[in-house]
C-alpha cells in the first residue's frame, strides 16, 4: 500500500485539529504505510519539576505517533482509540528536538498493535512504547 501525496495531505492538514498534540508542540515529520515520525520541541512548558521532559509529554508524543502510523493505513472516517499504552522511560531529555518512530506490528480487523521508539537529536534512545488500540 502506497501513500499518496493527496492522502498524505490529507492527513496533515487533520492533524492541524488534532488540538492536544498541537498544544504541546508535537508535528509529522513523515508518514509511511504504517509508520509515522513525530517530534517535538523539548520547551520549558514540557518539563516537570526536576528540569527533565515530562512523562506524559512523551506518553503523549508516542501515542500520537501511533495513531498517525494507523491512519496511514485506514480508511477516511475510521475510528479507534487506544486499549493499552505501556512505556519504558530509558533516558530523561531537558533540551533539544525529541522524535518517536512509530511502527504497526499488526494491523488486524479489530485490533492493532504497535512499538515506538523516543530518541534525542544525538540518536539517544529515551523511550519505547508498546501500544494496542481497538477500531471502532
Amino acid at each position: 500500500m502506497e501513500i499518496t501525496p493527496e492522502k498524505e495531505q490529507a492527513i496533515r492538514d487533520r492533524f492541524e485539529y488534532n488540538y492536544f498534540p498541537r498544544l504541546l508542540g508535537i508535528e509529522i515529520d513523515s508518514i509511511e504505510p504504517g509508520r509515522a515520525r513525530l517530534g517535538v520541541e523539548v520547551t520549558q512548558q514540557l518539563l516537570q519539576l526536576a528540569g527533565v521532559m515530562h512523562g506524559g509529554a512523551i506518553a503523549t508524543l508516542i501515542d500520537t505517533a501511533v495513531a498517525m502510523a494507523i491512519v496511514s493505513t485506514s480508511e477516511p472516517g475510521d475510528k479507534f482509540t487506544t486499549v493499552e499504552l505501556k512505556i519504558n522511560y530509558l533516558s530523561s531529555v531537558n533540551s533539544g528536538r525529541i522524535v518517536a518512530d512509530a511502527r504497526l506490528i499488526r494491523d488486524g480487523r479489530r485490533i492493532v498493535v504497535a512499538d515506538c521508539d523516543v530518541f534525542d537529536e544525538q540518536g539517544k534512545h529515551l523511550a519505547k512504547g508498546l501500544l494496542t488500540y481497538i477500531r471502532l
